[in-house]
């Protein structure tokens, strides 16, 4: 937002996936329904380390070191593990941003709020390693 109050809609900050899929604050926003109000540097680095984080815990998918060519809806699921993680580690920086009057108590969840979007998160990266989704298997 710049210092009159106006919104700039057009900064985006185009993630490289560097093999893996890539990312924008654009997409962010927009799948997560976060409003331009907020801070773009903040929400790259937000998800270029949940992305880190994610990519890290997908290593054993890595072929010969390399990420793994991903389908449509695998695709889908690893951008919502990013963002849902990056999500999850912006939701204190959203929760002092001004809110109306009839959105005072939205941030009263908060914790409850980030739990969720972590274990989306990680029931998306189960998906992607091919494990349960409660995340235990058979004996």
């Amino acid at each position: 937002m710049s210092f009159g109050g106006k919104v700039n809609s057009a900064v985006n900050a185009a993630l490289p996936g560097e093999g893996w899929p890539d990312l924008s604050t654009d997409e962010f926003r927009q799948l997560r329904r976060i409003p331009h109000t907020f801070d773009n540097d903040s929400m790259a680095a937000a998800v270029s380390i949940a992305a880190l984080n994610i990519q890290q815990r997908l290593e054993s998918l890595l072929v010969d070191g390399n990420p793994p060519v991903l389908s449509a809806a695998k695709t889908a699921a690893y951008k919502r593990a990013v963002y849902g993680l990056a999500h999850a580690d912006l939701l204190p920086e959203f929760a002092t941003q001004d809110r109306r009057k009839e959105g005072e108590s939205v941030a009263t969840d908060e914790p409850e709020q980030e739990a969720r979007f972590i274990t989306q998160s990680n029931h998306d990266v189960r998906l992607l390693l091919g494990r349960s989704a409660n995340g235990i298997g058979s004996i």
